[in-house]
């Protein structure tokens, strides 16, 4: 298995000088208009039960790569990720993932940090923002992010507060309700190791940079959350060869929801925001995910999670090949050999 490394090296073995020319990667992609999603934008997640992730991501260390917005606080927190990718492509999620690490540079708890998201101290905020981001080339869409981010009843400031709920029902400890991981998150930010890039996970550029840069430090991507982006496409070549190229180890993992197959045929845990489009929770190898990869047939997340084991309700894991699930290679894929480090 290509990849492999030792997992001694860590960030502190560079200078800051030297780890930020690595790790602030600029060949991106080129980010889609037209993303064919069920919403025009996602500003703050719906997945509620993320709670269930914790036990398996805990103390992974490593690189993290994460598409969507405020659930990556939770993961790296858990992880306690060495250096992180804010990754979407959606210029507009990106954004709101912007003015998240600002207010959260800024902001010295939790407490601070939501209350700029307040919509009633909703101008002050935004003059907040405009004195941060104005005379920058990333204002229009700064701007827009700011009103996707409020436009409704399921925005940033409504995922704060779900936060607490799942806080009470689920025994959530995340960066909300634990200064330790707020302060590990804002140390990151503070200290240059997370930021926000554009990056399609089907693209030509964004993954193969960040996996590039990953080789370049020696310090594997431990953590790979995709949310359910994976329902959107087929697995084409190109995202094929970005899960082929990712430096990873034996710790690696996917990190995963499914809302297909997940109400009828999965399963999904209780306490789901939304009980008629419910989630699967699940986790995978990045090494087997590899090997799936590699395998010469047509695929999708359901042909993936088909293979799980359960862990609990609504949650499970992808360790089998598709040799052992039962599939049988159709020679019509044909894709490029994992990258080295």
């Amino acid at each position: 298995m290509a990849c492999v490394s030792s997992g001694k090296r860590t960030v502190e073995d560079f200078s800051s000088d030297d780890f930020q020319k690595i790790f602030r990667v600029t060949d991106l992609d080129q980010l889609p208009k037209d993303r064919f999603l069920r919403a025009d934008h996602y500003p703050a997640s719906n997945e509620r039960r993320i709670d269930l992730f914790e036990p398996k991501i805990r103390d992974l260390k490593g690189g993290y790569v994460g598409v969507g917005t405020d659930q990556n606080f939770t993961f790296i927190a858990w992880a306690k990720s060495e250096y992180a990718y804010l990754m979407d492509f959606d210029e507009v999620v990106v954004a709101v993932n912007k003015i998240h690490l600002y207010f959260i540079e800024i902001s010295p708890t939790f407490a601070e940090f939501k209350n700029l998201w307040d919509r009633r101290r909703q101008n002050e905020s935004f003059e907040i923002v405009r004195r941060r981001f104005e005379k920058t080339p990333e204002w229009p869409v700064i701007q827009m992010a700011w009103k996707t981010a409020h436009r409704g009843s399921h925005d940033v400031p409504e995922r704060l507060a779900d936060i607490a709920l799942m806080e009470r029902n689920f025994g959530l400890k995340t960066f909300s309700n634990d200064p330790v991981q707020y302060n590990y998150i804002r140390d990151m930010i503070q200290r240059g190791r997370l930021i926000a890039v554009g990056g399609d996970l089907t693209g030509t550029k964004s993954m193969h940079t960040i996996a590039k840069a990953a080789r370049q430090l020696g310090i594997p991507i431990r953590v790979l959350y995709m949310s359910n982006a994976e329902e959107y496409f087929r697995y084409p070549e190109t995202f094929r060869s970005n899960i082929l190229d990712l430096p990873v180890d034996a710790s690696s993992l996917v990190v995963r929801t499914a809302t297909s197959g997940a109400k009828y045929e999965f399963g999904y845990p209780p306490g789901e925001k939304f009980d008629d489009v419910p989630f699967h929770y699940n986790i995978q190898p990045v090494q087997n995910l590899q090997e799936w990869m590699k395998f010469r047939r047509y695929q999708s997340i359901l042909t993936i999670v088909r293979a799980r084991a359960p862990l609990s309700q609504g949650f499970s894991i992808v360790q089998k090949t598709p040799l052992e699930a039962g599939l049988k290679e159709s020679g019509n894929i044909v894709a490029k050999p994992p990258g080295e480090w």
